[in-house]
């Protein structure tokens, strides 16, 4: 125990009058304890400890308030213990001198100073404690940190894809920070790859699960993928918004409407579904084509497990009928197979062979149509949407068609801006499903594409060149992914329409149609998957200081009642986290290369 806290000390006379207030400046209960408390935010008699970190009553998430904070509080215990003493000692001293001038000047300058020092110290605190509970673009910390995640394939046949809808969403996240949307917090953006497999789903969305900054994840993009991923992220309350799955079954499409229930409640797709796709085909297959003779080819769960046989139900009721469906593995192209295909196509004489393979396997049942002169189209799904199908079945190609869910850039009436900035900041994308797999095969001039008919439905493409479309990864849905497709031509100068000044505005289009194109579509519903995260995060964030499951539920609450005009059109979910109103795209080919015509939802 110190001279100073010894109750006998010998300068207890002197805690008579002004060395007793002094005194007293230290106890317990003093004013200046009661200070440092609030300062350091804990109640009476409370302690700040590594678990439990506080300022000024709220949970900091950079850690506990050791050691530079204990410090300062320290040392201001120490500083009034100083005060108290040397104020007992100066006052007996000053009190003995009072009557003469230099005593009383003495006396003025000792109660400035203990004016001056306790209020000196206590502002210098306060500006310490204000620039660490800040937390915002003001605070000496800076801003707080929340991250956004990017789920896709970055690797392999389909990292052009997965890559794109990366760099989409960092366009995004930059966007988000550049204009301090959401006040007080910095957006990151981490990537995981998961190699369009299961397993890297699994791995990927564990490691998104332990991370306690993250707010939502874009994607995956792959079906396949999503049934393993989702199922995790959501057990860690994720919020996730895929640019791109296809499987009915993660928003429980196929349950009757009054039983139905969300098996997610915080996933979210930007685009349709199987069903969507299958019926759109079969729809324009039977009343546009006027197909009523079908041969079905199941590509298997590579392609959607339901895709085949919900085109062939839609089919039969819009008044086809299906004369058979053959199993495949639709991911190669077994000689046997397409074999046996062909000779069923010569055998039962079909006017239309719908085919949910890749285009390995529908490029080869093309070939072989065509050496035993067999003149039936064929009408595919996004996974035949590849510039290696045109150069796979050649001018035996023309006039076949494809199905898919992902609407190209121009076709886009407010992607003009997102188009040049992400061809300004990446360029177009290498190898990507808008190029010709051949390097010298050389794009035809732009015509205009076809006009939707009457009642929703879309006019036969016409003649015209455009570039062509779809995924130049083998699988389709990137073993479930929708990838993107298409093209044709939108005029240079066009107007595009939208809400702000980032790709959504009404400004002139900076690019034409084709160089739009040569981004695949996904990205731009990655794009505005990532903008659905931030603008909820806009909402939620401010004045938290954490990102923990409370915020993530909120967040998901704020996308699921949102609605905003996106670069791929008015971005808006239903109660079971499905798009409202999802557009999809039938294309034809025409002199070598795929023209989209979309056909709105109904």
């Amino acid at each position: 125990m110190t001279r100073e806290d010894r109750p006998g000390d010998a300068d207890d006379g002197d805690r008579d009058g002004d060395g007793r207030d002094a005194a007293r400046a230290g106890g317990a209960g003093s004013p200046l304890r009661r200070l440092v408390r609030w300062l350091a935010g804990s109640a009476r008699g409370s302690e700040i400890v590594a678990t439990d970190p506080v300022v000024g009553g709220g949970v900091d998430p950079d850690g506990p308030l050791v050691p530079g904070w204990q410090v300062a509080k320290v040392w201001l215990v120490v500083a009034a213990r100083w005060i108290r003493h040397s104020a007992r000692t100066t006052a007996a001293w000053a009190g003995r001198r009072r009557r003469t001038r230099r005593g009383r000047a003495l006396l003025a300058g000792l109660l400035a100073l203990l004016v001056a020092l306790p209020t000196g110290l206590t502002l210098g605190l306060l500006t310490l404690r204000d620039g660490r509970a800040g937390g915002g673009p003001g605070g000496s910390r800076g801003p707080q940190v929340m991250r956004i995640g990017v789920m896709a394939p970055l690797s392999g046949d389909l990292g052009n894809i997965g890559g794109s809808v990366r760099d989409a969403v960092a366009l995004a996240v930059d966007e988000s920070n550049k204009s301090e949307a959401i006040p007080g917090w910095k957006a990151e953006l981490v990537a995981k790859d998961d190699l369009s497999r299961p397993d890297g789903g699994a791995a990927a969305a564990e490691a998104f699960a332990e991370d306690s900054a993250l707010v939502g994840v874009v994607g995956p993009l792959s079906s396949n993928v999503a049934r393993i991923a989702v199922p995790v992220l959501d057990a860690g309350g994720i919020p996730v918004v895929s640019p791109s799955n296809g499987e009915p079954e993660l928003t429980a499409q196929d349950e009757p409407p009054y039983i139905r229930k969300r098996p997610y409640d915080r996933y979210f797709r930007l685009s349709g579904s199987d069903a969507v796709q299958a019926k759109a085909g079969a729809d324009y297959a039977v009343h546009v084509r006027h197909r009523t003779k079908i041969i079905v080819v199941d590509g298997g769960p590579f392609y959607g497990d339901t895709l085949a046989g919900r085109f062939a139900s839609y089919a039969i009721a819009a008044g086809a009928e299906v004369l058979t469906t053959y199993q495949v593995k639709g991911d190669g192209a077994d000689g046997k197979e397409v074999q046996e295909v062909a000779e069923g196509i010569q055998e039962f004489n079909p006017d239309l062979v719908y085919t949910s393979t890749g285009y390995l396997f529908a490029s080869a049942l093309r070939q072989r149509m065509a050496d035993e002169a067999i003149s039936v189209q064929i009408l595919g799904t996004d996974a035949m949407l590849s510039a290696r199908y045109l150069d796979s079945a050649g001018e035996a190609a023309e006039g076949d068609l494809a199905t898919d869910l992902a609407v190209p850039l121009s076709r886009l009436p407010a992607a003009g801006a997102f188009a040049d900035e992400y061809l300004k900041r990446w360029g177009p994308v290498v190898g990507g499903p808008e190029q010709p797999a051949v390097p010298d095969k050389k794009t035809g001039s732009p015509t205009p594409t076809p006009s939707a008919g009457a009642a929703g439905s879309a006019a036969p493409p016409g003649a015209g060149s455009a570039r062509p479309g779809g995924s130049d990864g083998q699988d389709r849905d990137g073993q479930g992914m929708n990838t993107p497709g298409g093209s044709g031509s939108s005029a240079p100068g066009a107007r595009v329409s939208g809400e702000d000044g980032s790709g959504r505005g009404d400004e002139p289009l900076a690019v034409t149609g084709q160089e739009a194109d040569m981004i695949p579509a996904l990205a731009a519903y990655a794009y505005d998957s990532a903008r659905a995260l931030l603008r909820a995060a806009a909402v939620v964030l401010p004045g938290r200081v954490a990102v923990d499951d409370a915020t993530r539920a909120a967040i998901a609450a704020q996308i699921a009642r949102g609605s905003f005009a996106g670069v791929t059109g008015q971005v808006a979910f239903d109660a079971f986290g499905d798009r409202r109103d999802p557009a999809a795209v039938i294309y034809a080919i025409v002199n070598g290369r795929f023209v989209p015509t979309v056909i709105p939802a109904r």
